[in-house]
Parts: C-alpha cells; structure tokens; sequence
C-alpha cells in the first residue's frame, strides 16, 4: 500500500517535471540554471560603408481622370491633324476647279469673239462698197486728232494725226456698253457692289448694295457719262475691273482696233491706256449699227430713277444735240490728259456721218463737230 502510494507520488513528480519543462517559463529557468558557454568572436572583414541613395518615387496607382484626359488629347490631336489634311485638300480641290473653270470661261470668251469676228465680216462683207465723193475743202478745226466715217459704209472721210496714240477719256465707254449689249439680257438686276463708292469725279449716284437694271445703268452711261455706272457694269460683266478690261481689249481688237490699250471702263486716266482718232472712228461705227446705242445716245434729258425711291434728271452731255437738229448722238470724254473729246453723229436724207475730235478745248469742240457734220452729210457722193 505504501509502495503504490510512493510510486504514484514519484510518478506525478516526473509528469510535473516534464510539464514545467516544455513550458517557455520553464525554459527560461533552464537556461539560467545552465551553464553558459562562451563562443570564440569571429573577425569579418569590414564591408565599405554604402552611398547613401535618392529616395525612391514609388508611382501611385493610375489615376482614371488623368487617363481619360490624355486619350482625349491625343483623339483631339488626331482629329485636327485629319482635319488639316482634309482642308489641305479641298483647298487643293478647289484651286483645280477654279483653274478648270477659268479654262471653260476662257474658251467659252474665245469661242465667243470668234464668233463675233465671224459675224463682224459676214456683216462687213454686206457693207455698201465704198464710193467716190466730191465736196468743199475739210473746215479747218483745232482738235488735234480728228477722224470722220461714213455711219453706213466705214468709209473715212477725213483724217488728222488719227494714229497718234492719247487718251480718249469717257468716248471709250462706247466699247464698255457695246461689251455689255452684246452680252445680253438688259433687263437683268445689277448689284451695285462698295467698290463703286472710290469712283470719281462725275458720278449719277448709286450706292453700294442697291439693284438696277443693266439697261437703266446704260442709259446713266450713254446719257450723263457716270464713271460709278461704268464700273458697275464693268465688275457685273466680268467679276472685276482687271477682268473686264481684258474682255475690252480682246473686242478692240476684234474691230480692228490695233493701236489702242485700254485698263479701265470709264476713261479716268492711266498710263497704259491710249487709243487714237482712227481707232475711236472703228469703235463708233460699230457702236452705231447697235439699235440700243442709237436709241440712248440721242436722248437730251431723262429721269434716272434710284432704288431708293428718288430720282434725278440726267442732262446729256453733249451739247450738239441741242445746238444741231440733226445731231443723233454720240458720246462725249475729258480729262487734263486727253483734252477735250467728242464723238458726234448725224443723219441726213439717209446719209449717216461720225465725227471723231480729240485733244480740243471747251470753247471750240462743239462748234468744230457740228461743222464737220454738216460738212460730211453735204458731200455729193458719186454711186
């Protein structure tokens, strides 16, 4: 009984043990009871002393609004390089239509004079052959250059320095209502464009953005010479001043008018520009075979009615038609540079006769085209 107690005693002294001793505590208390063993130190050669090194930027997460952003700028970027590339060829499209039609409207001007020319000689071809005349000595006159015609035949009467190259002022807006006669349709509506506003000195008074006619700007043209008018027909016929001085100097040539240069519709003075009496002498023959021409020259006085609703009296400039009954027309022209001008026309017994005076003065031109006139129309033409 005493043994089996002493063992069962000796028994939980051991399980006691082996518990303390598995446990951290109990290990603790091993070690400090235990013996400690010293260790020999171990010599490690010294390692260099690092550089000290930049802080390391550790990017943060990606940011979806800047994301977005950058897409969008490089679709932006895109977008406009494709856009550049489409303006650059439309533009390039566009300068090559213009260029074609700059062709057709040339070869459409060309097959136009050409046709014209045709006309012209058929016309000529038709003319009454010219004949042999017997009259007084030509009246002595101070023009400088003087030239007269047979409104019928062409036939030349007379001539004085009538190849000398000088200006001819506003008789040359003869050629500019021909170009537009012979373009067509009068009765179509005119835009007065803010170019006209520069043109001076004899103006009728239209303003830019108002609407007429081409036959009431004529009659402003032929009637009361205004160079506002001229240039309004000019730039509604050919786009631009330039453009329709170019259409002028083809038809010049048409009629024969070989000696002349013109660079503008009204006459206003240029350098460039000249014609000559001869020239001027072609030019008004041709004028008055044109039925509208005939018609507006020989008005004396006409209302010229504004868009705006007022209306102005327009008196013609030439002064034969008042002082000589049987004046019907033509145009008169002046400038410091080309003197005083006058292309007068007259009807007698179906006799018809032009009178070209360039480089006179006020004093003596009227006087001298009515002589020469009656001059003319007094000729016995032999059949």
């Amino acid at each position: 009984m005493m043994i089996d107690t002493t063992v069962r005693r000796f028994f939980f002294l051991i399980c006691l043990w082996v518990s303390v001793a598995s446990s951290p505590a109990g290990a603790q208390i091993k070690i400090k009871n235990s013996v400690p063993v010293k260790k020999a130190p171990i010599d490690l050669p010294a390692s260099p002393r690092p550089a000290s090194l930049p802080p390391v930027l550790i990017d943060d997460a990606p940011d979806p609004q800047r994301e977005k952003k950058n897409m969008l700028e490089r679709i932006a970027d895109n977008l406009s390089a494709r856009t550049q590339a489409v303006l650059k060829r439309e533009k390039a499209l566009a300068e090559r239509e213009k260029a074609l039609s700059d062709r057709e409207q040339a070869l459409l001007e060309r097959e136009t004079i050409i046709e014209s020319r045709e006309n012209l000689i058929k016309r000529r071809e038709k003319l009454p052959p010219p004949h042999a005349w017997n009259g007084p000595k030509t009246p002595s006159v101070k023009g400088k250059y003087v030239a007269i015609i047979d409104g019928k035949t062409g036939q030349f009467y007379h001539l004085k320095n009538a190849d000398k190259k000088t200006p001819v002022a506003s008789t040359q807006k003869l050629l500019t209502a021909l170009i537009v006669i012979r373009n067509g349709d009068l009765d179509k509506k005119v835009l007065v464009t803010p170019e006209i506003a520069k043109v001076e000195p004899t103006v009728i008074g239209i303003k830019p953005g108002q609407h007429y006619t081409r036959r009431e700007l004529l009659k402003g043209l032929l009637v009361r010479s205004g160079n506002d008018i001229a240039e309004c027909l000019a730039i509604d016929q050919a786009g631009s001043v330039e453009a329709f001085s170019e259409q002028m100097n083809a038809y010049a040539l048409l009629l024969g008018m070989s000696n002349s240069h013109f660079t503008n519709p009204h006459g206003l003075p240029d350098k460039r520009q000249y014609s000559t009496a001869h020239d001027m002498a072609l030019l008004a023959f041709e004028a008055y075979q044109e039925p509208v021409i005939r018609d507006m020259v020989k008005i004396k006085s006409c209302d010229f009615h504004f868009s705006d609703g007022k209306k102005r009296t327009l008196i013609n400039t030439n002064r034969v038609l008042r002082s000589y009954p049987l004046c019907n027309g033509m145009k008169t022209g002046y400038t410091r540079a080309s003197g005083k001008c006058l292309i007068s026309s007259a009807h007698k017994d179906g006799q018809d006769r032009i009178v070209i005076i360039i480089g006179s003065s006020s004093a003596t031109i009227w006087k001298s085209s009515h002589s020469l006139l009656e001059w003319a129309l007094n000729l016995e033409i032999q059949s």
